[in-house]
């Protein structure tokens, strides 16, 4: 080949290679260079943004009284999150470890020794110890606090602090009830001298436990804010979280209309509504963001009056209003035939200790005899009186057909609805005659609650001092077993039956609306645990 051939060859390949390179440094980078770093800062800048705050919405027809276990006779649901207690109660309702981590009894039987945790504080930084159980337990028997609770920790002899985390819980007699009891939201542990320190500020404005939520704030008869407690590491060994809830805050909200909180519920207002009132339930069930809920329910509705005042101090005519009560219609009518006819002063769903004969001891419905025993009271042109119950609709439409059933016997009533708050302060003042009241506890101390005499004059609303019952009360409340103690209360129904203490209505069943926003849902028989692992989805 000639030499000039060669350098021929040897240029062009050279501008071939100018050229190449020359292209290459002109070229735009890859479309997804830019966008990748792009992606990559827009993620840098979502985790430093806070995640959106998850604010769970509850409905409730009633407000709190106040935000004090000890001295409450109504016990909001923001007292089950915001304090703990020694012994906690799993779903199938079987007593495991709290603040307690363990305990053990003496032979005889009077002395419980229990080991609390050594990792638990109050919301204000405070150790938990066994100074603040003693406080607790000490102040609830003290007869100046005036505690409702009092009388179901009778049993209590003494506390006694071994040392920082042991107390000796030392009993009068043996007491097969101490753990329900010191289960109970009733027995949430408070910090010592809580009193002293905030007096009359504690419970409205200030309110401290060791529960997994705080709280924020409480505007009466509007809502109760709790804020979760990212100190909380001590949830009880049957929750699948144990840690600090998932969710941020609880609102509570106070709607009385029952048809305000259906609205509120599907439009997504509020997230759980507990306690559906049964004539909105066939509507609920058809809006698909929505589940129900059912369940047995530990409540009973009923007919109250003051025994101790004319002419309720004649059994011939608390067994009259007994006889005038429609019970069945009332199921069929005011509860669309959700729920059961209560024949006796405790649902059937405690098993153990209700009265099987209730029904055939009960008061049927027969309202010529009702006006038979009103008559040989001295009344055979009937009464007038006063029916007073809160203003949900559920009480008011129950009191207008308890009106019109009383009416067909020569009992003439003025309907008094108030709310909540107000309705207590009536009952405290005694200045109830016939009165609506329902009540949820699934123990068969809840008689000891309301009729010992030690509990006038409230929340014994019924007014009821009698020696035979008290009596009785305590004979089984003090029974050595549990089978015993359950006879016991059987026989305190019998006596409450025959006396017509009070007029048992209706046994309702438990009934939660849900909407598809909160997950992970658990249908606890008695307290409903917000921090157990629930969740909520936030768009």
């Amino acid at each position: 080949m000639k030499w000039w051939c060669i350098k021929k060859a040897y240029l062009i390949l050279v501008l071939l290679l100018i050229l190449t390179v020359s292209l290459a440094g002109c070229a735009k980078p890859p479309q997804n260079s830019e966008s990748s770093a792009q992606q990559a800062q827009k993620e840098d800048l979502q985790k430093q943004q806070p995640e959106k705050e998850k604010v769970l919405v509850l409905g409730y027809d009633r407000d709190a009284e106040i935000l004090d276990t000890i001295k409450t006779a109504w016990y909001s649901d923001a007292l089950i999150y915001i304090y703990d207690r020694l012994v906690s109660r799993d779903y199938d309702f079987k007593y495991k470890p709290g603040l307690a981590e363990s305990w053990e009894t003496s032979e005889d039987g009077l002395t419980w020794t229990f080991h609390l945790r050594k990792d638990v504080k109050f919301h204000d930084g405070k150790p938990f110890k066994a100074e603040d159980v003693k406080w607790t337990i000490d102040t609830i028997k003290n007869p100046d606090t005036g505690s409702p609770f009092r009388g179901d920790l009778e049993a209590i002899k003494e506390v006694i602090v071994k040392d920082d985390y042991t107390v000796d819980i030392v009993l009068n007699y043996p007491f097969p009830n101490l753990l329900f009891n010191l289960s109970n939201t009733a027995a949430g542990i408070q910090e010592k001298d809580v009193y002293t320190k905030y007096d009359d500020d504690y419970g409205t404005k200030v309110v401290i436990g060791t529960g997994p939520y705080k709280f924020k704030e409480w505007i009466k008869g509007d809502r109760i804010v709790l804020e979760k407690n990212p100190d909380y590491n001590w949830g009880p060994e049957w929750m699948s979280n144990r840690g600090p809830a998932l969710i941020d805050k609880i609102v509570l909200r106070v709607i009385p209309d029952e048809n305000a909180r259906m609205m509120e519920l599907e439009t997504g207002g509020i997230h759980i509504l507990r306690d559906v009132p049964e004539t909105y339930l066939e509507r609920l069930e058809k809006v698909p963001e929505i589940t129900i809920y059912k369940g047995p329910a530990t409540k009973l509705g009923y007919l109250a009056y003051p025994t101790d005042k004319k002419p309720f101090t004649d059994v011939r005519v608390r067994r009259a209003i007994n006889y005038a009560i429609n019970r069945d219609d009332i199921i069929q009518y005011v509860f669309r035939g959700i729920g059961q006819t209560a024949y006796g002063y405790l649902p059937p769903a405690l098993k153990d200790e209700y009265l099987e004969e209730s029904k055939d001891l009960a008061y049927k419905y027969d309202p010529e005899k009702a006006k038979q025993l009103l008559a040989e009271a001295g009344y055979p042109n009937g009464l007038k009186l006063t029916l007073s119950a809160d203003n949900s609709s559920k009480s008011t439409k129950l009191a207008q057909v308890l009106q019109n059933q009383l009416k067909q016997v020569g009992i003439e009533t003025d309907i008094r609805l108030y709310d909540s708050s107000s309705y207590t302060a009536m009952l405290k003042e005694g200045k109830q005659e016939l009165f609506l009241r329902e009540y949820s506890w699934p123990n068969a101390d809840i008689l000891d609650w309301f009729l010992l005499s030690s509990q006038f004059p409230y929340p014994n609303h019924s007014r009821w001092k009698d020696k035979t019952t008290d009596e009785l009360i305590k004979k089984a409340s003090r029974m050595p077993t549990w089978e015993e103690r359950a006879q016991g209360y059987k026989d305190v129904q019998k006596y409450l039956i025959e006396q017509a203490v009070w007029c048992p209505i209706y046994v309702p069943e438990k009934i939660f609306a849900v909407r598809k926003e909160v997950l992970n849902f658990k249908f606890h028989p008695w307290m409903l645990m917000f921090n157990d692992g629930f969740d909520l989805k936030v768009e």
